[in-house]
């Protein structure tokens, strides 16, 4: 089995642009979570304020990656 790859990792900046009712907004976050499920391989959490939205990839604009931590 190999290990899928996600174009967006967990901590990643992004953003993306949230429309309701004829109004578009574009919004700032951060991935908090990778969809699983391998109908929506390409479905991401985002973090805004107190706020999550599903977005998929095409939607999702990179702003800035999460660094590598290393645990002490």
């Amino acid at each position: 089995m190999s290990k899928k790859y996600y174009s967006y990792n967990v901590g990643d900046l992004v953003e993306f642009v949230h429309g309701r009712l004829g109004a578009y907004i574009k919004r700032t976050g951060i991935v908090t979570e990778q969809s699983l499920r391998h109908t929506r391989d390409d479905m991401f959490k985002i973090r805004v304020g107190e706020k999550d939205y599903w977005m998929a990839a095409n939607q999702i604009t990179l702003l800035s990656r999460a660094g590598k931590t290393y645990s002490k």
